[in-house]
């Protein structure tokens, strides 16, 4: 693409933007990347993607909403004759440009645009090059040098960190006449990037009906590719932001999906390591603080990014974007992630609510034991009072002449020593009782083979022994191997 993205080579002026009419195939593959930056530090650092692209009337709307669309964080036209493909063999692209987009969240996405001559069939090599990135620059990588063009360092192992696993192809072409619009085995091989036939009973590709009204336009989706024909160039143009907005959607949906796994994990293995209610309440915190921003990046870079009717009013534009992330099942999944995310809080909840109440029982306990240790306090003074009190009376019972440790006093002393007994007795039974408590609730089993257990209580389920399965590796030192190993040992021959 030139400074202005895409041209046509149309003669007069219409009333509403030229057809493309250009002579070349126009290939531009969409990577999704590791590299992100923070949402706060990049304002200005990035273009509006209209003072860039040809965005012809709808350019205000996409200005006017530049912080919620993806922009162009630089651009970059590379030399044609030194880029080498591992399939692709009939001779070099026209015309090659490097693009890196910003997305609001932060990420990074990078775009290659190929303009190569020969037709739809022609090119499906090359698109399977392009899909894999198997491009190189001079000898370079395609990945290195797109992270080399933003400052990316190598990592530990020294090796810079390359291209994630989403992406996306996007086949532009003219079609100047109704009977040269390629018949549906000519997209399928395109779209599938396979020149083979197939059943057209048994695919995926759909075709938005606002791509399709002309008899000259086509455009047709796949989950990794997609055929537009006969268009003009601003819409060529949106539908690359489209899928740049795509793209990135769907490696953030990936990215949150696979935090919201180990999350997971660490509830089933939150009893681990923590032998006090505070470890496990300040886990749950940790882990509910994580839930709550993975669901505000969920709505915000995934879900949101879906509408883009409220953004552009464009027909065409909307129902490109929406049937792409159909076709790519970023909605379907993105509601899957949420539903898990939603209920993994229930079940953190749920905890909260059994060490709030595992908290409120040692609270309870600790009242108690306050309460009885004043108690036996106020029963020592007491009885005291009480021995003090009985040899301060004038009764006959109590002789002056006799010494206060003389046997004549044996029953009072009797009776204050049982008073003393019969409290520490009470004192230490309710410690006891106390402690035993305390190490129930620690010994309580809260990890992921609970809850096999409880599924075979509940409903019946066989819980298989690993080691029992022919050819299965015993891991030493496990619990299991060690629950297995005194199994077999208690299990008569």
């Amino acid at each position: 693409m030139s400074d202005a993205g895409t041209h046509s080579d149309g003669p007069a002026p219409l009333p509403f933007d030229p057809y493309v009419s250009r002579e070349q195939t126009r290939l531009t593959t969409v990577y999704s990347t590791p590299w992100t930056y923070d949402p706060t530090q990049v304002d200005g650092a990035a273009e509006r993607p209209g003072d860039v692209l040809n965005l012809g009337r709808l350019v205000q709307h996409f200005n006017r909403c530049e912080q919620q669309l993806p922009r162009v964080l630089r651009r970059e036209a590379l030399d044609c004759s030194s880029l080498t493909f591992r399939r692709w063999s009939a001779g070099d692209p026209t015309a090659a440009q490097l693009w890196h987009f910003l997305l609001p969240s932060g990420q990074v996405v990078v775009a290659l645009t190929l303009d190569v001559r020969g037709t739809l069939i022609d090119i499906i090599p090359l698109l399977e090059d392009l899909h894999y990135a198997s491009v190189e620059s001079t000898g370079i990588p395609l990945e290195q040098i797109a992270a080399d063009r933003i400052g990316c360092t190598p990592n530990s192992d020294g090796q810079v960190p390359g291209f994630l696993p989403e992406r996306h192809q996007l086949v532009f072409s003219s079609v100047c006449a109704p009977e040269l619009i390629p018949d549906e085995d000519t997209v399928q091989r395109v779209i599938y990037r396979s020149d083979l036939p197939y059943r057209a009973q048994h695919s995926s590709i759909c075709y938005p009906m606002e791509l399709n009204r002309r008899p000259t336009t086509v455009g047709a989706l796949g989950p990794y590719a997609s055929l537009i024909c006969g268009h003009q160039d601003y819409i060529e143009n949106c539908v690359l932001l489209s899928a740049v907005q795509a793209v990135g959607s769907a490696a953030r949906l990936r990215e949150i999906r696979e935090v919201a796994y180990a999350y997971v994990h660490r509830f089933r293995h939150r009893s681990a390591g923590q032998s006090s209610t505070y470890d496990r309440r300040t886990a749950l915190e940790d882990i509910t603080d994580g839930l709550s921003q993975l669901e505000l990046e969920l709505s915000y870079s995934v879900e949101v990014g879906g509408d883009i009717g409220t953004l552009v009013p464009a027909l065409r534009v909307e129902s490109f974007h929406q049937a792409l992330f159909g076709a790519m099942g970023l909605t379907e999944r993105a509601a899957i992630i949420g539903q898990m995310l939603q209920r993994l809080g229930n079940a953190i909840a749920a905890e909260l609510t059994s060490v709030e109440s595992m908290e409120r029982r040692a609270a309870d306990r600790r009242r108690v034991r306050t309460v009885v240790s004043v108690t036996f306090v106020t029963t020592i003074t007491g009885t005291l009072s009480l021995l003090f009190g009985f040899f301060g009376i004038n009764a006959r019972q109590v002789d002056q002449h006799l010494s206060m440790f003389d046997d004549h006093y044996t029953p009072i002393y009797a009776l204050i020593t049982a008073i003393l007994l019969c409290a520490v007795a009470i004192f230490g039974v309710m410690r006891l009782q106390e402690r035993w408590e305390e190490r129930r609730d620690r010994g309580r089993t809260r990890t992921w083979e609970g809850t096999h257990r409880l599924l075979a209580r509940e409903v019946g389920t066989v819980i298989l022994d690993p080691a029992a399965t022919p050819g299965a590796r015993r891991i030493p030192g496990s619990r299991l191997a060690a629950g297995t190993d005194r199994r077999r040992r208690s299990t008569p021959r």
